[in-house]
């Protein structure tokens, strides 16, 4: 292996957030060279491409055509060689020694395959009444304490910070192209999850050392985008099998949650009504959630 650790940064039509990134992580992350490459997969389509810092060769720059995070990610697998791969996301701002810090983390635990950090939402402009933290998940962020563990069952790492021995391709295979973004065409997710079930969480560690921030652009604080946001997340579940509720659960926790409404959004209104407060918005996200895998599996069971 001719580097110890690559840092892929996979980037899509995003290059004044890149350009932060890469700033932050030269300035605080503590990139090696010789030992540690910075690698960004440029993802956007070639017509509407501008250039890419490479600031005096310590970041190399590959084209990846197919549209998709999983195809991009893989095309970041496939054009390194390091022994350990690290991903970050084109809008995520690491902490001090960040790149040190992951390779000390797989030193220390010879059973760890993957790590992730924690990632902590930095927020642009005012929060509105209806947001509440917890749905920070939903912005690819992840909080399970200060104390470094492997992970215990309903747990996860994300996307936006997540790092893994060459290994766990050769021996798992790389990420599912049927998931994960494809630009701006839809919010598919669930790849790195799907790949997580293959390796077990007996190998994955979780390490809040290897902290970044995760910008949130202020479109993303919308009513519209958690909408969204959550229509998309249960796609993914039944795109990958990750929904194993019955069907007739599944009427019967929505039937539970339009009488939690009001009268007069016991309705298709259930799902674009204006919630008051972040109560009410929960149980309109769940509505949509619900509604979205019924219609997927047919309405199976008449509500």
């Amino acid at each position: 292996m001719s580097t110890d650790l690559t840092v892929i940064i996979c980037s899509y039509d995003r290059y004044d957030s890149l350009e932060s990134v890469l700033a932050r992580l030269f300035a605080v992350g503590g990139p090696v060279p010789g030992k540690h490459e910075i690698l960004v997969v440029e993802n956007t389509p070639a017509m509407l491409r501008s250039p890419i810092d490479t600031r005096n060769g310590r970041v190399r720059v590959v084209y990846c055509d197919e549209t998709g995070l999983s195809a991009a990610r893989n095309c970041g697998i496939a054009h390194s060689d390091s022994a350990l791969i690290a991903f970050l996301d084109d809008d995520a701002l690491v902490s001090k020694n960040w790149c040190r810090n992951i390779v000390s983390a797989f030193a220390r635990e010879p059973a760890a395959l993957v790590i992730g950090g924690k990632v902590v939402p930095k927020y642009v402009g005012t929060l509105p009444a209806w947001y509440d933290e917890t749905l920070s998940g939903y912005l690819s962020c992840v909080d399970w304490g200060d104390k470094a563990r492997f992970l215990n069952p309903g747990e996860w790492i994300v996307g936006a910070n997540m790092c893994f021995r060459r290994e766990v391709f050769e021996t798992y295979g790389g990420f599912d192209t049927k998931l994960g973004r494809k630009g701006t065409a839809s919010l598919l997710s669930n790849e790195e999850l799907a790949l997580f079930e293959r390796i077990g969480l007996r190998h994955i560690l979780y390490d809040p050392k290897l902290l970044v921030e995760h910008v949130i652009a202020p479109e993303r604080i919308s009513l519209s985008w958690f909408r969204k946001r959550v229509y998309w997340q249960a796609v993914s579940d039944m795109v990958s099998g990750a929904v194993d509720c019955p069907a007739e659960a599944l009427a019967k926790e929505y039937g539970v949650v339009i009488s939690s409404l009001e009268p007069e959004h016991r309705n298709l209104k259930c799902m674009s009504f204006l919630p008051k407060d972040f109560e009410r918005f929960k149980l309109q996200l769940r509505a949509i959630y619900l509604s979205a895998v019924m219609s997927g599996d047919g309405f199976a069971r008449s509500l």
